[in-house]
């Protein structure tokens, strides 16, 4: 049986992860619209190199299985990626819905975590970040898509930070090997 302090990873890596929240917490914090236009552009960006990569390797890899089926994923992600770029404020739109989705699902995800590790004495930072994502994500959801330009690097920023801060505790609160 592993104890509960071996379930949470090296202290290092909780304090970079922190760090790095921080940063884009901060950031979506004082520019919202910025920033989920930002992200908004960027996720279509991701999804337009992806789907170029699976079209080139359904079309070009010799020996490649189910290839019907990779050029069919690419060609969804490659017009996902461009309706993401290329109409960004409807992209935002979606975004926005799909956050809540997320935020409720990191919400149950932390709830359940934080109470299978009780043991640990910072097991309450990420129970209290699991009710922070799912009130997020009510709030996200029952605004949509009024405000739909700038919740998402609102919110996200603000879980940005509660996932930062559960972080660091995790990282306080942890023996120091790892």
């Amino acid at each position: 049986m592993t104890s509960p302090q071996s379930a949470v990873p090296g202290r290092g890596w909780l304090f970079v992860g922190a760090a790095i929240s921080f940063v884009a917490g901060i950031f979506a914090i004082i520019s919202p619209m910025v920033f989920g236009y930002f992200l908004t552009q960027l996720l279509g960006v991701l999804c337009l190199v992806s789907g170029a990569v699976a079209l080139f390797q359904a079309i070009f890899v010799a020996h490649r299985p189910h290839r019907f089926l990779s050029l069919i994923s690419g060609a969804i992600r490659v017009a996902a990626g461009a309706a993401l770029f290329f109409y960004t404020v409807a992209g935002m739109a979606a975004l926005t819905l799909i956050l809540a989705a997320v935020f409720f699902a990191e919400g149950i995800v932390c709830l359940a975590t934080s109470l299978r590790m009780r043991e640990n004495r910072a097991w309450i930072w990420l129970f209290l970040n699991g009710w922070a994502a799912l009130i997020l994500g009510w709030m996200v959801y029952v605004r949509w898509p009024v405000d739909a330009a700038w919740v998402v690097g609102l919110l996200y920023g603000i879980q940005s930070l509660f996932t930062g801060s559960a972080m660091v505790m995790l990282g306080l609160k942890s023996h120091p090997h790892g």
